[in-house]
């Protein structure tokens, strides 16, 4: 069974995908490598939470081909962690958080 889950919204274009990258400099957010598919560094975008079809800012990451392949199926968003988050991590971590307190106003 795979870990995961949703399909893509119909906003998953190419254009947006274009996008989001270029506004990351076309680089690699974890190793800051640029794009650069003929030497294996293909930027991507991942889902940190796996969920194909929540595309919030805070959950996707540009990020190279190898880089996305050594963090695929290990992160875990919603789990504590006990050390401070890399730099590039952080933004996302922060950001699903606001989100979540955000979401808990709403509910009460």
């Amino acid at each position: 069974m795979s870990k995961f889950i949703g399909q893509y919204p119909p906003n998953w274009t190419k254009e947006f995908r274009d996008a989001f990258r270029a506004a990351r400099g076309n680089k690699c957010e974890r190793c800051g490598h640029p794009h650069d598919w003929k030497n294996g560094y293909a930027l991507t975008i991942h889902h940190l939470d796996n969920d194909k079809s929540n595309c919030q800012e805070w959950n996707l990451a540009a990020l190279c081909q190898r880089c996305h392949l050594h963090i695929q199926g290990k992160v875990e968003m919603r789990q504590g962690y006990l050390f401070e988050h890399s730099a590039w991590m952080k933004p996302h971590v922060e950001g699903m958080e606001n989100d979540q307190k955000r979401l808990y106003r709403i509910v009460r």
